[in-house]
């Protein structure tokens, strides 16, 4: 290309973007459309990317992997991080979130990555995925996110897994052997019985390629949950290790109760839940008194089982608007007229005055008035 030909083009794009500018003030046109655009497909946003899904795999009964081939459009990821994956089901958009399981080397190869899925027992989406997608199809993605990533440094690592917990460590584990990483790690991935060995052939090969990658099983069939005695029988120099924890909240509460309290510091936990964060309010004991005001339905709180509003309001036979209900996704906001909340996410308490919240994540406090 000439030197004259690339400062025209160079030239075109500066006019380009300062007219984009000038006009919507925003980056481009599709972020200043986007609003409009959502309200006839709520789940669609400016940084979503076309995707062609190319095939599914079977891992076990109950868990499939999706290889995605994402559009150019996508900017790629961090080992660990997560994304949006978007699809139509019945004229609707239907969101959900999950983990890159695959490493950003064998995107950075292959131009490819997975998401590896367990299909949730009485679940609307991930059954429906799994049979929508297995002769491929198109979908779209987010742009990734998330800091559950591999840390800095060179500090020795302890993965404890559990689950559909594993995704993001296998995306890691991949990613230090591409880089013949020569980190101490040491993966206790616990799983309800052999059969739901996800992985098995694949870690084996890893750890017998790289002696620094320690990689176990427990048998929870056998084993039993996570205990102090596994810390002490599989990684006794667990207190000089960065701990990282992925899965079902109950494993991870337990994890992290038990760690601590065996002299590992907060600096030195790092976890991410499968699904909405647990919830756990200083100020909970009284009851709140809910009103759904567009709709005219209301309902009382149980304070001795907080549920967050998105719950509760299906509880009263409505249907707001909701996609990852893990407070990612952001299709359930809504507006709080007043009253006061508590954002399980951030762990923080609203003022009683108007402001958008989601429902999904979001437990009342005292009595509130929705827009709903």
């Amino acid at each position: 290309m000439s030197e004259s030909v690339m400062k025209s083009e160079s030239a075109f794009g500066k006019a380009k973007a300062w007219v984009t500018d000038s006009l919507t003030q925003e980056n481009s046109f599709k972020a200043y459309f986007e609003p409009l655009i959502q309200m006839a497909l709520p789940g669609w946003n400016s940084e979503s990317v076309r995707t062609r899904v190319l095939r599914m795999r079977k891992e076990t009964d109950d868990v499939f992997s999706l290889v995605l081939k994402p559009g150019k459009a996508w900017k790629g990821f961090k080992a660990g991080q997560h994304l949006q994956i978007t699809a139509e089901k019945n004229g609707s958009l239907q969101t959900r979130i999950f983990s890159v399981s695959t490493s950003p080397e064998h995107f950075r190869r292959s131009g490819e990555i997975e998401m590896s899925i367990r299909v949730q027992e009485g679940g609307r989406i991930t059954p429906w995925l799994r049979q929508e997608f297995a002769s491929g199809g198109i979908c779209t993605l987010s742009q990734a996110m998330g800091e559950f990533v591999l840390p800095q440094g060179n500090q020795p690592l302890l993965m404890i897994a559990g689950g559909s917990g594993i995704t993001p460590f296998r995306s890691m584990l991949n990613q230090l052997a591409a880089e013949n990483s020569q980190r101490d790690v040491t993966l206790l991935f616990y799983v309800r019985d052999e059969a739901n060995a996800l992985f098995r052939d694949e870690f084996s090969k890893i750890a017998a390629a790289h002696s620094n990658l320690n990689i176990l099983y427990v048998d929870g069939s056998k084993e039993g949950f996570f205990s102090a005695d596994h810390l002490n029988k599989y990684c006794p120099d667990f207190t000089t290790r960065k701990v990282m924890i992925c899965g079902p909240t109950p494993m991870i509460q337990l994890a992290r109760k038990t760690v601590a309290e065996l002299g590992v510091s907060d600096d030195n936990i790092m976890f991410e839940y499968f699904g909405a964060a647990p919830i756990d309010m200083e100020r909970a004991g009284s009851e709140a008194f809910v009103s759904f005001e567009k709709s005219g339905a209301s309902a009382v709180t149980d304070p001795d089982s907080p549920m967050n509003l998105l719950d509760l309001a299906e509880s009263q036979g409505l249907k707001p608007l909701s996609g990852c209900r893990a407070g990612v996704c952001y299709q359930c906001v809504c507006t709080k007229k007043s009253g006061v909340v508590y954002n399980t996410l951030t762990g923080k308490y609203s003022d009683t005055g108007q402001e958008d919240i989601q429902l999904c994540v979001t437990v009342a406090v005292n009595d509130v008035v929705l827009d709903v």
